[in-house]
C-alpha cells in the first residue's frame, strides 16, 4: 500500500487522498475564514462556492504539464496572511438588510464598497489555494483508465474528509489543527521533489503557527470561535463574563449580586426578572439558554424544574464551570445541548413558563445555505409548537431586540398568526438594546403584580395594521430580511463574484469558452438539491453540527452506492431517472413537511429519508451514466463544479419566492441538462 501511494505514477489510493483533503480542508475554510474574517460570516456559503470554484478551475487545467500542486504550501500561506490582513482591516457593522451592521451614515456610499472588496477579496484568495487542489485532482481522473472507478474514489475520499473532520469537531479542535492535518496528506503529491518536500513543510508550519495568532485562547466550538472576556468593577470585583463568537459580543455570564446592581449592567436584572411580575412557576423552558443566566433567575423565583436548551456545546459549558452562579450544577436544572426547534418537535412536556432570550446566532447554517441556525425557531409553525407546550394557564415570553419596525411587526403578526391572538408587549426599565418582551398570558395574570418592589415593567402599543407584512414561516424563514428580495450588498458582491469569475475562467483556460454544458447544469440542480436537503434537514432534526454531517456522508454515500450500481449496469435508463427525478421534485414541492415533523422520531427519519433522498438516488444515477460516457474527465468535472457555483448562486432565490420554490429551479436546471445531452449526442449516420 505504502509502495502504491509514494510511487511516481498516479494511484487510485492517491485520487483517494487529494479527494480527502478536499473535502476535508473545505470544511475547514468554511469554519475558519468565516470566523476570521467577520463580513463572511454574513455571506456564508461565499466560501463554499469559492472551494468549488477554485477545484473547477483547477480541473479545466489539469491537461496542462505544470503540476500546481508543488506549491500548495506558498498558497496556503498567501492565504492565511490575506486573512490576517481582512481581519486587522476590520468592517462597520449593523443590521441592515440582514447581511452587514451598518454604523454610520456613510455606509452606503463607502461601508458597502469596503463589504464588497473584503467578500470578495475572501472569496478569491481560497479561490487560488483551491486551484492547486483541484487541478491534481483533475490530473488524478484523467490518468485513471475507468471513470466510474475513478469517480468511486473520488467520493470514497470526499466522504471520508467529512467524517474525519466532523470528528475533530466532535472534538472541539481549533482550525490550525485542521489545516495542519489537510495540508501534511497533501505533502504526499511532493514525494519526488524532496528539496520541496523539505521547505513546503517549514512553509506549513509557519502557516498554521500564523493561523493560531488569529485567535490565541479561543475555544472552537461546531459553531463558533468562542472567547470569554471578564467584566468588572472600580474595585475590581468580578461583574461577570463578556461571551463573544466570531467576534461578537453574544451574551454574558453575570454575577447577580449587589455589586452588580450597583453597575452598568443593573439593566439586565429587570430584562431577565420580567415575566416573573407575571407568574412564579413550576417548570420552566428556557430556549437559547446561553450560560444560564435566565436558569440562575429561574431558580431564584422558586422554579422546581428549569429545562435549558441552548445549540453550542461550549457555551452550555460555561454554566457547569465559568458562570459565577454554575446554574447547571443545580438538581433543578437539566441541560439540554440540542437545537431549540429539534427539542420542540421531541418533547411533548407541558411547562408553566416558556421563555425565548435573544437567539440571534450570528451564524448561518454550516456551508450550504443563507438561512441562520435559528431561522426554523422563529417561523409561524415554531411557535405554535411552543404554544402546545404551555400549560393552560402558562406564560409565554419572548425577549427580542431590534431598531427596524418591519422585523417587530413581522415578529408581531407571526405571533398572532401561531397563537391566535394578539400578544402584549413589555419592556423593562432601561431595557438592553431596547429588547422588547412578547408575552402570552391569561388576562387575570396582567391584574397583579407578583414582583411589586422590583423595577417596574411597561406596556407598548402593537402595531396598528397587518396590511403588507410578510410572516416568517418554515418555508420563508427570513426573520431579519425586510422583503421578499435579495438585498443589494448581495446582488453586488454575487453578480461581481459571477462576472470576474467568468472573465478569471476565460482568461486562464480558453477551452472553458464552450463548457460542457451538460456538466454544467447537473452541477448547478445537484447543488440546490444539497442546499434544500440541509435545510429540510435542519427543520425535521435540527441545525445542529451532527445533523448536517450526517447529511453531508449521507449524500456522498447515496451518490457512492448509485455509482457502484451504474459500474453494475443495475440502474434505470437515463430517461427513466429523469422522468423519477422530476417527479419526485414535484412531491417535495408539494409535500406538507409539518406532516412529518408530527410523525415518531423513527417514523420521521424514515419519511425524510424516503423524501430527501430518493431526488439525490436519481440525480447520481443520471450523473454517472452520463460520466461514464466520457472521455474528457478532467473538462467535465472542471465543468460539473463550475455549475456548482452557478447553483449555490441560486440559492439566493429562496429570499424572493421562499425555500420548496428551489424545486423548482431545480427542475428547471435538470431539464437544461437533458436538453444540453440531447445536443451534445453525435448524429446517427444512416448508410
Amino acid at each position: 500500500m505504502l509502495k502504491a501511494i509514494f510511487s511516481k505514477a498516479r494511484t487510485p489510493v492517491q485520487l483517494f487522498l487529494i479527494s480527502f483533503s478536499i473535502l476535508f480542508l473545505e470544511m475547514a475554510a468554511i469554519r475558519w475564514l468565516n470566523s476570521t474574517v467577520m463580513i463572511l460570516a454574513y455571506f456564508n456559503n461565499l466560501i463554499l462556492l469559492s472551494c468549488f470554484f477554485g477545484l473547477g478551475l483547477g480541473c479545466l487545467l489539469a491537461h496542462r504539464r505544470f503540476d500546481l500542486i508543488r506549491f500548495f504550501a506558498p498558497a496556503l500561506l498567501v492565504l492565511v496572511l490575506v486573512v490576517i490582513l481582512l481581519q486587522q482591516f476590520g468592517i462597520n457593522i449593523s443590521y441592515t438588510e440582514d447581511v452587514v451592521f451598518a454604523g454610520n451614515p456613510d455606509y452606503y456610499e463607502i461601508g458597502a464598497l469596503w463589504v464588497s472588496a473584503s467578500a470578495l477579496t475572501g472569496f478569491f484568495v481560497n479561490v487560488a489555494f483551491f486551484v492547486f487542489l483541484g487541478q491534481e485532482l483533475g490530473k488524478q481522473l484523467r490518468a485513471a483508465p475507468d471513470p466510474l472507478v475513478a469517480y468511486a474514489y473520488d467520493i470514497g475520499g470526499s466522504l471520508a474528509g467529512v467524517l474525519a473532520y466532523g470528528a475533530l469537531a466532535w472534538c472541539q479542535t481549533p482550525p490550525h489543527l485542521w489545516y495542519a492535518v489537510g495540508a501534511l496528506i497533501l505533502l504526499i503529491f511532493l514525494r519526488s521533489h524532496r528539496v520541496w518536500l523539505v521547505v513546503s513543510t517549514g512553509i506549513i508550519a509557519v502557516s498554521v503557527f500564523a493561523m493560531h495568532s488569529t485567535y490565541d485562547q479561543a475555544s472552537w466550538s461546531p459553531y463558533y470561535k468562542v472567547e470569554v472576556g471578564r467584566y468588572s468593577n472600580q474595585d475590581d470585583k468580578t461583574l461577570g463574563y463578556q461571551i463573544l463568537v466570531d467576534n461578537l459580543r453574544i451574551q454574558d455570564a453575570l454575577d447577580f449580586s449587589q455589586d452588580l446592581y450597583a453597575s452598568p449592567f443593573r439593566s439586565w436584572i429587570p430584562y431577565y426578572e420580567l415575566p416573573y411580575h407575571l407568574i412564579k412557576p413550576r417548570k420552566v423552558l428556557i430556549l437559547g439558554a446561553g450560560a444560564g443566566n435566565e436558569a440562575v433567575v429561574a431558580l431564584e423565583q422558586g422554579a422546581e424544574i428549569v429545562h435549558a436548551v441552548e445549540i453550542d456545546p461550549v457555551i452550555a459549558s460555561f454554566g457547569f464551570d465559568l458562570h459565577p452562579w454554575l446554574p447547571y450544577l443545580n438538581d433543578r436544572v437539566t441541560v439540554f445541548v440540542d437545537d431549540a426547534r429539534s427539542f420542540l418537535s421531541a418533547t411533548d412536556e407541558e411547562y408553566d413558563l416558556i421563555i425565548m432570550s435573544a437567539l440571534d446566532s450570528h451564524k448561518q447554517i454550516a456551508g450550504m445555505s443563507s438561512l441562520r441556525l435559528e431561522s426554523f425557531v422563529y417561523t409561524v409553525e415554531g411557535y405554535r409548537k411552543m404554544k402546545s407546550l404551555l400549560s393552560p394557564d402558562g406564560v409565554f415570553c419572548m425577549n427580542l431586540g431590534s431598531t427596524r419596525p418591519w422585523m417587530g411587526e413581522r415578529t408581531y403578526w407571526s405571533l398572532t398568526e401561531a397563537f391566535g391572538e394578539e400578544p402584549r408587549i413589555l419592556r423593562s426599565l432601561n431595557s438592553p438594546f431596547e429588547s422588547v418582551a412578547y408575552v402570552y398570558a391569561a388576562n387575570h395574570r396582567f391584574d397583579n403584580d407578583l414582583m411589586p418592589a422590583a423595577d417596574p415593567v411597561t406596556a407598548l402599543p402593537g402595531p396598528a395594521s397587518r396590511e403588507g407584512v410578510i410572516l416568517s414561516t418554515d418555508n420563508w424563514p427570513h426573520l431579519y430580511l425586510e422583503t421578499n428580495s435579495i438585498p443589494g450588498l448581495y446582488v453586488v458582491v454575487l453578480g461581481s463574484m459571477m462576472l470576474l469569475s467568468l472573465l478569471l475562467v476565460m482568461g486562464v483556460e480558453p477551452a472553458a469558452r464552450r463548457p460542457n454544458l451538460h456538466f454544467f447544469f447537473l452541477g448547478a440542480g445537484f447543488m440546490l438539491l444539497e442546499t434544500r436537503s440541509v435545510t429540510q434537514m435542519a427543520l425535521l432534526f435540527g441545525a445542529t453540527w451532527n445533523v448536517n454531517t450526517i447529511v453531508f456522508a449521507s449524500i456522498l454515500l447515496t451518490i457512492f452506492v448509485s455509482n457502484y450500481l451504474v459500474m453494475r449496469d443495475r440502474h434505470p435508463a437515463t430517461s427513466t431517472s429523469y422522468a423519477l427525478l422530476a417527479l419526485t421534485l414535484l412531491a417535495g414541492y408539494f409535500l406538507p413537511f409539518d406532516a412529518i415533523l408530527a410523525l415518531p422520531s423513527l417514523l420521521r427519519v424514515l419519511a425524510a429519508g424516503v423524501a430527501i433522498g430518493l431526488p439525490i438516488i436519481w440525480a447520481s444515477f443520471i450523473f454517472s451514466i452520463s460520466f461514464r460516457q466520457e472521455t474528457q474527465i478532467g473538462k467535465v468535472f472542471g465543468s460539473n463544479l463550475l455549475g456548482v457555483v452557478f447553483g449555490g448562486s441560486l440559492e439566493y432565490l429562496s429570499n424572493i419566492w421562499g425555500l420548496d420554490a428551489l424545486y423548482l429551479v431545480a427542475i428547471a436546471l435538470y431539464v437544461a441538462s437533458a436538453v444540453s445531452m440531447q445536443r451534445l449526442r453525435p448524429p446517427v449516420v444512416v448508410a
